[in-house]
C-alpha cells in the first residue's frame, strides 16, 4: 500500500512538472498587417493633392512564455511607402514624396485564462526609424529629390485574440497603438494584424 501511494505521489509530481513545462517555452511568428496614420505633414511650400495613409506591413517576433499567462516579447516591423502627392506654391512643379517606418519593439504580454480565455493586453517600448523623400518634377521631369530619417525610442500598447490549432501551432488577431515613432511625438500609427505562432 506504501509503495503504491509513493507510485501516485511520484506520477503526480510528474505530471505537474510536465504541466509547468508546457506554459512555458520559446516561439517565433509572423504577422501580416495593415498600418494606418491619420495624415502625412507635406514639405514646406506645398500643397498636397492626395496621400495614401493605409498601408501594408510584416512582422516578425520571438518570444518566451514564462507562465499561461504571462510572455515577454521581442518584435521587428516594417511597413510600405505611405504616399503623398502635391503642388509647389507659386509655381507649376508638382511633388510625389514617400515615408517608411521600421523597427524593433519588445513588449510584455498578459493572456486571460478565464472570463475571456485567449484575449491578451500587451505594452512596451520601441526603437523605431522614419525615413522619407520628397521628389520635385517639371512637366513630370524630376528636377531635384531630397531626403531625410528620424530614429528614436517610444513606446506601444495594445490588445488582441489568441487561439491555438495545437499545442505548438496557434494564431492571433491584434491591434496595436505606436507612438512616438522615430522618436517623435507626432509620429503614432494603429497596427492590425493577423499572425501564426509557433510555440516549440
Amino acid at each position: 500500500m506504501k509503495k503504491n501511494a509513493v507510485f501516485i505521489a511520484a506520477m503526480m509530481a510528474a505530471g505537474s512538472a510536465f504541466a509547468q513545462t508546457a506554459d512555458s517555452g520559446v516561439y517565433v511568428g509572423l504577422e501580416g498587417a495593415y498600418v494606418s496614420v491619420n495624415s502625412i505633414t507635406p514639405p514646406g511650400g506645398t500643397r498636397k493633392t492626395s496621400e495614401t495613409t493605409d498601408v501594408a506591413a510584416l512582422r516578425t517576433m520571438i518570444g518566451y512564455q514564462f507562465t499561461k499567462n504571462l510572455a515577454l516579447e521581442l518584435g521587428y516591423f516594417a511597413t510600405d511607402d505611405f504616399k503623398q502627392a502635391g503642388t509647389v506654391n507659386g509655381s507649376t512643379a508638382t511633388y510625389d514624396a514617400k515615408i517608411d517606418a521600421k523597427g524593433a519593439d519588445l513588449s510584455v504580454i498578459y493572456k486571460f485564462t478565464e472570463f475571456v480565455p485567449g484575449l491578451y493586453l500587451k505594452a512596451g517600448a520601441t526603437h523605431s526609424k522614419v525615413s522619407g523623400s520628397a521628389t520635385a518634377r517639371q512637366n513630370g521631369t524630376p528636377v531635384a529629390t531630397v531626403g531625410s530619417s528620424v530614429s528614436g525610442t517610444g513606446y506601444l500598447f495594445g490588445l488582441g485574440y489568441e487561439f491555438a490549432f495545437s499545442q505548438n501551432l496557434g494564431a492571433r488577431l491584434g491591434y496595436t497603438r505606436y507612438e512616438k515613432l522615430g522618436g517623435e511625438s507626432d509620429n503614432k500609427a494603429n497596427m492590425f494584424s493577423a499572425g501564426i505562432k509557433y510555440k516549440f
